[in-house]
């Protein structure tokens, strides 16, 4: 039997406390008029996440971030598609480690942050329904890695507050910079990495966060989170300082 709420009536962090404690298995499915997500539990803990931000597969996000080339992605899902009824049972991630071309931690690691990047985008949804169906258990997304549901809420606690310091200086999407005429004595000490480097190369003549975002492929706490660094480093300046706060991913 389904298990049904609402966000304005039940938090997520009490349906993943519910759903933890209970050591369940199965799918929590959240859903808006403009956007849906979906959470993988087994025995009370999440291994897959997916949501309007984050729909890549694990093979297209491992290539995206550089943990693995697009030729190393192909030999791997050849292999997945070939192997012999004795390892039939080997998901993408394990190929990989056994190929060599991962190492167990590298992906372990990777797995947690992109389940925690993706249930964070669902945690700042302010409405919206839940309904978690027990007998759904998206075993094509099990790759043996999961995260417990203590540490999920308290990683999304922790990026919750940091979001509320962003808005105040970030409280819209279509708040906009530009690269600073006379950066401040601060930016001396700056070391950029390649993230930060597209972002600023992005900014000349200015770009919005719904720019930025769109021209990088980011999510939208990535870009703001980087922004927030780089405007009080004094390298950008706020362009549109009378933007007006709107919704998450809005």
């Amino acid at each position: 039997m389904a298990l049904e709420g609402n966000l304005k009536d039940f938090s997520l962090a009490d349906m993943f406390r519910l759903l933890g404690a209970g050591r369940k298995t199965g799918t929590l499915y959240l859903e808006r008029p403009d956007a849906q997500g979906k959470v993988c539990f087994k025995k009370g803990r999440v291994f897959f996440a997916s949501s309007n931000w984050h729909r890549e597969s694990l093979g297209r996000r491992l290539v995206k971030a550089g943990v693995i080339s697009e030729k190393q992605l192909r030999q791997a899902l050849g292999l997945q598609k070939i192997q012999k009824k004795e390892k039939a049972d080997r998901r993408l991630g394990q190929i990989l480690v056994d190929e060599g071309y991962l190492d167990a931690k590298v992906l372990e690691t990777f797995i947690q942050d992109q389940i925690n990047d993706t249930l964070f985008d669902l945690f700042r949804w302010e409405e919206g329904q839940l309904r978690f169906e027990p007998d759904e258990t998206c075993d094509e997304e099990d790759i043996g890695i999961s995260v417990s549901v203590e540490n999920i809420i308290m990683e999304a606690s922790r990026r919750l507050e940091l979001w509320s310091k962003i808005r105040e200086r970030i409280p819209s999407m279509d708040t906009e910079f530009v690269m600073a005429a006379a950066p401040g004595d601060k930016s001396m000490e700056i070391h950029l990495k390649p993230k930060e480097w597209m972002l600023l190369c992005y900014m000349h003549g200015g770009r919005s966060v719904r720019e930025l975002v769109e021209l990088t492929g980011y999510d939208d706490f990535e870009v703001a989170k980087i922004l927030y660094g780089m405007y009080a480093a004094g390298l950008i300046e706020r362009v549109d300082a009378s933007a007006a706060p709107s919704g998450s991913g809005s």
